[in-house]
């Protein structure tokens, strides 16, 4: 086990990726475009950051290794702890990326007679390890549909709110499990794949192709409703989601309206059963492009901190609390481009954004400003389909 880790990490030491290939399990040669793609994408990642050296810890057998794009589960498998170096840490960016790829780890099938342990989880080679931004990025256009939702779950009962104000908000924010389930399946029987945020970065970033139908789930305000109704559905077509997260909120059950939000065991099992943890700020109550120095760190950095602490995955996407500022996620001022600067100074990649115009009209030229495609209360299917673009 530990012959066939080592392997695998000096491989990737010197840069041979397409050595590499031979090592995988089918279930993860599954996860790349091709072995080419891979090996390009790998190279262009790591050639302005070299890695060197590494250290290989103790393999944990019993283990379950999931995909975090296809939601594949491989059961049984030994998770092996690795720890990278970087030849030139001070020159990685985020900053935060150096701590977090000195807490992965691979996970390998166990040998099976002769044949030797395969690479399912490919730790710091795996096309979901944590971004590492390249000192320059080449102009690329694609389109990408990315969904916001907030409330899965039968419409709220007015009779269970105190105002009517807080019942037209929850009914805004609501997608009944029927209406989500003929969305996913739409995308399922036309050839959709569902993607990650950090999936789509790897293309933007490093060059890896995309899906032809690409589409990105997400999910802001951490409410449990999601993880009740919509949850099983994703796992049942094979869609990866992110959840945004207020990590002030977590576990939160208000005494005067009917809502409840996401537990940390909930959260952690969302997280190692192949979903996506990322920060919506504290409480989603505060624009953070209205705040700055403590404040800030408080409804950012170290929301981030707590929610690794939770999901045990490094955290890097934030959504933003409130409407954008603007009409077009496109715009942004000297205060979002401060912002941008400090997020960046405390280990985010990228932000998405919840904008007046519709976002199938949108494009965005930069991570921080990713355009997202609202779905509404009793939308028809019809109007779904046309918001793909």
């Amino acid at each position: 086990m530990l012959e066939q880790a080592r392997r695998f990490m000096q491989l990737m030491a010197v840069g041979d990726f397409a050595a590499q290939w031979g090592l995988l399990a089918p279930q993860a040669q599954q996860q790349w475009p091709s072995a080419q793609a891979r090996t390009a994408m790998l190279e262009a990642k790591f050639g302005d950051a070299p890695i060197a050296s590494f250290t290989v810890g103790t393999p944990t057998p019993g283990a379950a290794w999931t995909s975090r794009e296809n939601l594949v589960t491989v059961s049984g498998v030994w998770q092996v702890p690795v720890d990278v170096t970087f030849r030139e840490p001070a020159a990685i960016r985020p900053q935060a990326a150096v701590a977090a790829y000195q807490q992965l780890s691979l996970a390998l099938t166990p040998p099976l007679g002769r044949e030797k342990p395969q690479v399912v989880g490919e730790g710091p080679a795996s096309l979901d390890a944590p971004i590492i931004l390249p000192p320059q990025v080449l102009a690329t256009t694609t389109r990408v549909p990315i969904l916001m939702y907030h409330r899965v779950a039968p419409y709220p009962n007015r009779a269970a709110y105190r105002t009517i104000y807080d019942w037209e908000l929850d009914y805004g924010l609501t997608v009944d499990p029927t209406e989500f389930q003929g969305q996913v399946q739409y995308l399922a029987q036309n050839g959709y794949v569902a993607i990650s945020l950090t999936r789509l970065a790897d293309h933007l970033l490093y060059g890896l192709p995309l899906p032809t139908k690409s589409v990105v789930f997400t999910f802001d305000d951490g409410r449990m409703s999601p993880y009740i109704y919509a949850v099983p559905v994703l796992r049942k077509y094979g869609f990866t989601a992110t959840f945004f997260i207020p990590a002030g909120l977590v576990g939160w059950e208000p005494t005067k309206l009917p809502l409840r939000y996401l537990t940390q065991a909930q959260i952690g099992q969302l997280a190692q059963t192949g979903f996506w943890i990322e920060d919506h700020t504290l409480k989603d109550n505060v624009p953070l492009w209205s705040v700055g120095g403590a404040e800030l760190q408080q409804l950012a950095l170290d929301t981030r901190t707590t929610l690794e602490s939770m999901a045990h995955q490094p955290i890097q996407w934030i959504a933003y609390s409130g409407r954008w500022p603007y009409p077009s996620a496109a715009t942004a001022g000297p205060a979002e481009q401060q912002l941008f600067q400090a997020l960046a100074g405390m280990g985010y990649v990228g932000g998405v954004v919840d904008a007046s115009i519709d976002s199938t009209t949108e494009m965005s030229q930069q991570l921080w400003q990713l355009p997202r495609v609202r779905v509404g209360p009793n939308e028809p299917l019809a109007t779904f389909v046309a918001n793909l673009g």
